[in-house]
């Protein structure tokens, strides 16, 4: 995939060198890493999905469909999330979480030019 491409499957970054004033810049920059090693085929991203998805079953958990969001960015989202909390974070709080702060009153700019 393109860099443009990715950047479509992103809810808060559109490829700018800072973030926006109006965005959560913590969104901003776990998207913004996420399309840097998509392009860079960073084996560190593989290591993230392939441990989120067999250890809680991430795809089927969140499926693309449902929300249009890659694994690779809810990888990401969950590794983050584990990093911040004082303890592990299990699947229903990932989800919780995920719907509740990155999702909630969003959609990716694939989904935007959908609905156009």
């Amino acid at each position: 995939m393109t860099r443009e491409e990715l950047i479509l499957d992103c809810r808060y970054y559109n490829g700018e060198n800072e973030p926006p004033e109006n965005v959560n810049a913590l969104f901003w920059g776990y998207e913004q890493v996420w399309v840097k090693r998509m392009l860079e085929n960073d084996p560190t991203l593989q290591h993230c999905i392939d441990y989120y998805a067999k250890s809680y079953d991430l795809p089927s958990l969140l499926p693309y469909e449902e929300d249009g969001t890659p694994l690779g960015m809810k990888a990401i989202l969950w590794s983050r999330l584990d990093h911040w909390s004082y303890y592990p974070a299990n699947a229903d709080e990932f989800k919780q979480w995920y719907q509740e702060q990155y999702v909630a009153n969003t959609k990716t700019h694939r989904q935007l030019l959908k609905n156009r």
